[in-house]
C-alpha cells in the first residue's frame, strides 16, 4: 500500500502540526526524504556518519557508498537538512556529539 506525502508526514514522522507547506518544504530534498525513511522507527540515537552511508546507500545503491561521496553527504545533512527537520520538529539533531534522534514528538506522545 502506498502512501501520499501527506501521510508520510503525518503518520510516520508525527509531524500533524505542519501545516502543508512546511511538509512540502520538508520533503523538498531527496535526502530529507531518506533520512526521513532510515530514522523511522528508530529509538536509539543514530551517528551522522551511520545516517550518511544510509542515505548514500539508498541513493546510488551500497556500492557507491565510498568515503569521498559520504563524507559530502553527511556535511550537507550537518550543515543543511538536519537543522532544517530539527527547526519542523521531526528531528533532535546535536551538532556537538553528531547524533540525532528519530521524531521525538511521535516518541512522546506514545508513552503518554
Amino acid at each position: 500500500m502506498s502512501q501520499s506525502s501527506s501521510e508520510f508526514t503525518g503518520e510516520r514522522t508525527g509531524t500533524d502540526d505542519l501545516t502543508e507547506s512546511d511538509r512540502h518544504r520538508l520533503l523538498a530534498a531527496e535526502h530529507r526524504r531518506i533520512a526521513l525513511d532510515i530514522l523511522e522507527g528508530r529509538t536509539a540515537p543514530v551517528e551522522l556518519e551511520e545516517l550518511a552511508v544510509g542515505v548514500v546507500g539508498r541513493e546510488n545503491g551500497p556500492r557507491a557508498a565510498d568515503v569521498e561521496t559520504v563524507e559530502r553527504v553527511a556535511i550537507m545533512l550537518h550543515h543543511v537538512h538536519l537543522p532544517k527537520m530539527a527547526e519542523f520538529g521531526v528531528v533532535d539533531y546535536d551538532p556537538d556529539t553528531n547524533r540525532v534522534e528519530s521524531c521525538p514528538a511521535r516518541r512522546a506522545s506514545s508513552t503518554e
